[in-house]
């Protein structure tokens, strides 16, 4: 029988996506703008028109460039990420078989860094239910040695302590049972 679990966590915004955001729009209105009133000028008005309206849409394009989601999902032990930008465009960020999973845990202050594992940030807030933020260390084909933070619901630990190697399945601690979920 396959096994499966599915979870979305909205990136946490910090003041600095907001802040590009704004940026964005507000470049894209004052181009828009600024083409408008030099195509009059130079009485190529359409043009100019034309030429506004695409630098408005073009800076409200980038700004939602800023709403980020990403999508956990597991089946049969293959861990795949995907990021969703303005819950339009998808982009798949990895896949992984948990059983390559080398490290695990809770990701606090007492894990230590791997300067040399690359990186890949996939953590967020679920809608429905408070997460905490675990990391896990494997060897990937084209990344190299990574480290993948993430933030997974209760269902999502319960499918990763399935496929996961035998000593790590500590790390995932006790869950609660189905039914109160």
């Amino acid at each position: 029988m396959d096994s499966y679990a599915e979870q979305i966590v909205k990136k946490e915004d910090g003041g600095e996506d907001n802040k590009k955001r704004v940026l964005c729009l507000a470049g894209g209105i004052a181009a828009g703008i600024l083409l408008i009133a030099a195509g009059s000028l130079i009485h190529l008005s359409v043009v100019g028109a034309v030429l506004g309206i695409a630098a408005f849409y073009g800076g409200l394009y980038m700004g939602t460039n800023y709403d980020v989601e990403y999508e956990y999902l597991i089946v049969n032990g293959e861990f795949d990420i995907h990021k969703i930008l303005a819950k339009k465009r998808r982009k798949k960020m990895l896949t992984v078989k948990v059983s390559d999973f080398e490290g695990f845990g809770r990701y606090d202050d007492n894990v230590q860094d791997d300067s040399e594992a690359t990186i890949i940030w996939a953590l967020g807030t679920s809608q429905y239910e408070k997460c905490e933020n675990y990391y896990a260390d494997f060897n990937h084909e084209t990344y190299g040695k990574c480290r993948l933070l993430f933030s997974p619901s209760v269902k999502v630990l319960r499918e990763i302590k399935l496929y996961i190697k035998g000593p790590l399945k500590n790390a995932v601690g006790e869950l609660p049972p189905e039914e109160e979920l």
